[in-house]
């Protein structure tokens, strides 16, 4: 008898047990439903009268006329279509096969003139084009960029034809652009096809500007190189991180081609004249700004479909349910489960970050002041490390950090930026004046619009004359102490953040200058 009274107030027990659980966990759904829409319509009113948009269609660049874009040409006009979802079918998927196929395998001569003023011969670059079998090529010769030249024309036609039109044709957007696009539901499924085919014709088109350096035709290595940075531009222009860094791999590329020209006194007056025009329009600023809003808008635009997902709203499409898949510790049932109060946090505090720490100051001063705000980041996230106490931070944590590295790398990018215009000016200056300024101020106005601005401090870049009868041009870095053009030896590139010593420019190798103890521990 006993027995039975108690097993059931056991029985009791735990039921009630469950009911305060259940109960609990109903009222912490509830609360969290609540609370989250409350934040996020707060969010949202704030973004709201900031200006922002979270329509990721009025972000859009426009797409030029045929007649103006360099990349509505035949051969490449709709590249960026799939038919019936099937990238391999029809005229579009040729194109892209036709685009493929310049694509050359193996490791390719490595240049880093930019960096430490050592260049491949031209000679390492036949004997790669050759045992790779991408272009057929003599074994000997005594003109390798010219054969190179001739070899890039007879195969891949196209090449030469960009380079013609680049003058000509004031932007460079694949077609259809994304304006006429049908967008997918969630646009992180969103087909980028394009960036393939942009990266492919851009090696291409500076390796032919590299041949063309060669055989002294600077005209033709300058358009090739103008198609390159279009294209480059074209990508950057897309309000989309990726884009940002596609346009970005492609500027390191044609500054490596310019700076071989440069050093190889192969352009004339009009040719540095065409490539200032272009490069000096540009403002990086402007770009980062609008990838980073692109950014937002997608990454919001996922949580609210995750959201309808998981309130059961929604159906996810095969693309979103594959990619899902493929994320380590995520799937599909799991965002189930959560209460859609909880996307509602993650919105909003993803997008409150994102605006504190990197749109706002992207607007009130450019990328410098985007990498200063990056301590602001990690105090704000490091806050609310507790998963459990702060649930709400757990998407910003995931994805806001990887913005800091994209901030800092820009302004090395936005550095180089502005020594190319620089050194284009004082080519300009030397092929007048068959001398270089003693000073940058010189340039202005019939060289260049200004002096160029150091974005790491706001001063103007760094140049003195050499000895070798060239010059040298540097910007301060991440550090921001003048090492007077130093560049020191460590394994790190220019563009990292732990890099020791100046963004350098020069034509000649600058003595490098082993690091003491205390840089190396940094």
């Amino acid at each position: 008898m006993l027995r039975r009274l108690f097993s059931k107030r056991y029985i009791r027990i735990l039921l009630w047990l469950f009911i305060t659980f259940v109960t609990l966990v109903v009222l912490l759904y509830a609360w969290t439903n609540w609370s989250g829409r409350r934040r996020w319509a707060a969010t949202k009113a704030m973004l709201e009268r900031e200006g922002e948009t979270l329509d990721f269609r009025k972000l859009l660049p426009e797409t030029p006329p045929d007649a103006q874009n360099l990349l509505a040409i035949e051969p490449l006009r709709g590249i960026t279509e799939a038919i019936d979802h099937d990238e391999s079918k029809g005229a579009p998927g040729a194109k892209r096969r036709a685009v493929e196929k310049m694509q050359w395998e193996g490791k390719a001569p490595v240049s880093s003139g930019v960096e430490t003023g050592e260049v491949a011969d031209m000679q390492a670059w036949v004997k790669f084009l050759r045992e790779a079998k991408y272009l057929d090529l003599p074994e000997e010769s005594s003109k390798p960029g010219k054969d190179v030249l001739t070899a890039l024309d007879a195969t891949f036609p196209l090449l030469k034809q960009l380079a013609d039109l680049a003058p000509q044709r004031r932007a460079a957007i694949f077609t259809p652009g994304l304006r006429e696009r049908e967008l997918p539901e969630m646009l992180f499924s969103l087909s980028l096809r394009h960036y393939t085919a942009e990266q492919t014709l851009t090696r291409a088109l500076c390796l032919r500007a590299r041949a063309a350096i060669d055989a002294r035709q600077g005209a033709e290595a300058a358009r090739c190189l103008l198609a390159a940075e279009k294209m480059g531009l074209g990508c950057a222009a897309e309000p989309l991180l990726i884009g940002f860094l596609v346009g970005n791999a492609t500027k390191a590329m044609t500054n490596e081609g310019i700076w071989l020209g440069l050093r190889e006194n192969v352009f004339a007056e009009e040719d540095l004249r065409m490539l200032y025009q272009t490069l000096g329009t540009h403002n990086l600023d402007k770009t980062l700004l609008q990838a980073f809003r692109g950014e937002m808008a997608t990454g919001l635009n996922a949580l609210e479909y995750l959201q309808e997902v998981a309130g059961g709203r929604k159906k996810p499409g095969k693309d979103v349910a594959d990619a899902i898949a493929n994320l380590k510790g995520l799937s599909l049932n799991g965002f189930r489960a959560l209460p859609g109060g909880l996307f509602d946090h993650w919105k909003s505090v993803t997008a409150e970050q994102e605006w504190k720490h990197i749109i706002a100051p992207l607007q009130t001063g450019g990328i410098a002041a985007a990498v200063k705000s990056a301590d602001g980041i990690s105090e704000d996230l490091n806050a609310k490390q507790n998963f459990l106490l702060h649930p709400d931070y757990i998407m910003a944590r995931m994805v806001v950090p990887a913005f800091i590295g994209i901030s800092k790398s820009a302004l090395f990018v936005q550095a180089r930026e502005r020594q190319v215009l620089a050194a284009i000016a004082l080519e300009r200056f030397y092929l007048k004046h068959a001398k270089y300024p003693a000073a940058l101020q010189e340039l202005v106005p019939e060289f260049a619009t200004s002096v160029p601005l150091d974005p790491s401090d706001g001063k103007e870049v760094r140049y003195h004359t050499t000895p070798a009868g060239r010059y040298m041009l540097w910007c301060v870095g991440f550090d921001g102490k003048d090492d007077g053009g130093q560049i020191k030896k460590n394994t790190r590139t220019m563009k990292n953040p732990d890099y020791l010593g100046d963004w350098t420019w020069q034509y000649e190798p600058v003595p490098v200058k082993e690091p003491t103890d205390t840089e190396k521990s940094r």
